[in-house]
């Protein structure tokens, strides 16, 4: 190798580090590129160019020059960390966090690596060693923000709130101005019954730059202002994506849900009497399919859809559903080009506030004759709908009576149920069985 080679190389490397510093990815890439062409075995350059195809959203390329770097340098953690992020970023997470803890075999303080494990493991429901490799994240690194704030959101999942909140003040010490982590702090202090310093909490967040719809959806819930007509959408999917992994066990043997068995009793001996079988049931808001499992012997198929990709994931592996759709379900009842005879949602509208789209959507799908099947908590008499503490919508049934009878649908049965229970406490509720005309 001559000089000539190497500085033409190392200046195609240098001028990709500066297009990657300014935000041109292309032109960085094609740097890479260049400089890769004089020197092939490069590891540092085969790095940059897998991290530039992974900021592309283009993870797939970005595998065989990492792991070219890899196999050139096996001890290289760097290399191999990017590697991981990339299978991550595939979908990858076995195969990303073997990877990882080689890393952290050779590296045991890797910041990245601890983190990414740290990541996968939470979504996995693995909280406590998750924890385990935050807690040596932060001793290494006591100025890693993220960490600090996974820190606290890990323990949150393990049910620690108290000790999760000097953790969201770590990294608003470190970072005064990261929104994230205000909005972190707010549901925490709404958790431990903290409500002035919360609202302070989310409207910090909002100074800040946070998202105003999500931030006062929360303040909706604590000071009375005015609600919006649902839980934003990023607050239910990122509520459900991280709670796919304990939801069946935590909702069916901690609060007692016994919804989809109720709902599926009921349609039996209304819509589907003496074995008769739906033809073609949707399921709002399907989740893990709990409730598609309790109405498979009454369907011939049963489609769902959901928000969160991570309970769809869970929803498929039960084989309950002929079709999923990761949608906001309004948005499918509008679009979709089925028609049902049955359209379900077991404990879905307590996110949702104004109904009125919903029943336009459902009378829009559902044949002439069709069943809708639904649950929501109960609100006073005399309430449309009312967001509560807890962060979910009551309804009342004066108004489900009426948003029955302004979309023609017949009101068959509205049975008072205990949906679950939350500290011991019943939640009181309703189930509407409506027939369109």
């Amino acid at each position: 190798m001559n000089e000539t080679t190497f500085e033409l190389a190392r200046r195609h490397f240098v001028d990709g580090v500066r297009h990657v510093e300014a935000g041109r990815l292309a032109d960085a890439e094609r740097c890479f590129e260049a400089s890769l062409a004089l020197l092939p075995a490069r590891v540092s350059t085969l790095v940059n160019l897998g991290a530039v195809r992974c900021r592309q959203g283009r993870a797939a390329d970005a595998l065989p020059p990492l792991e070219r770097a890899v196999a050139v340098a096996p001890d290289d953690a760097d290399a191999r960390a990017q590697l991981a992020l990339a299978l991550v970023q595939l979908g990858r997470d076995d195969d990303a966090l073997a990877c990882f803890e080689q890393v952290l075999g050779r590296s045991p303080g890797h910041p990245a690596a601890l983190l990414q494990a740290a990541l996968i493991l939470n979504r996995r429901g693995h909280h406590a060693p998750a924890l385990r490799h935050l807690e040596r994240l932060v001793a290494a690194h006591p100025a890693h923000a993220e960490g600090w704030m996974l820190h606290g959101q890990t323990l949150q999942s393990l049910g620690r709130h108290d000790a999760a909140l000097p953790s969201y003040e770590r990294v608003l010490a470190l970072q005064p101005g990261l929104a994230r982590a205000w909005t972190l702090r707010g549901g925490l202090l709404r958790d431990l019954g903290r409500r002035e310093e919360a609202v302070a909490a989310f409207e910090q967040a909002i100074a800040h730059g946070g998202d105003p719809a999500l931030n006062g959806f929360f303040l909706a819930a604590l000071d009375g202002r005015a609600a919006p007509p649902g839980a934003p959408d990023s607050y239910v999917r990122q509520l459900f994506d991280g709670y796919a992994a304990q939801f069946d066990a935590h909702l069916t043997q901690v609060l007692r849900y016994d919804v989809p068995r109720r709902i599926a009793a009921r349609l039996a001996a209304r819509a589907a009497p003496a074995g008769r079988r739906l033809r073609h049931a949707l399921d709002l808001g399907c989740g893990t399919g709990l409730c598609g499992a309790a109405l498979r012997p009454l369907c011939e198929r049963i489609d769902g859809v959901d928000l969160s990709r991570a309970m769809l994931e869970r929803a498929a592996a039960t084989g309950a559903y002929t079709q999923l759709d990761e949608a906001d379900l309004v948005e499918h009842l509008r679009r979709s080009p089925h028609r049902h005879d049955l359209v379900v949602a077991a404990d879905v509208f307590i996110y949702l506030g104004d109904l009125a789209a919903v029943f336009a959507g459902a009378c829009r799908v559902l044949e002439a004759g069709g069943w809708f099947a639904f649950t929501v908590e109960r609100a006073d008499d005399g309430v449309d709908h009312a967001l509560r503490d807890s962060l979910r919508y009551a309804h009342g049934e004066r108004y489900l009576r009426a948003l029955a009878q302004a979309h023609a649908l017949a009101v068959v049965d509205v049975d008072a149920v205990v949906l679950r229970e939350e500290q011991r406490t019943p939640i009181d509720g309703l189930l509407l069985l409506l027939q369109r005309r």
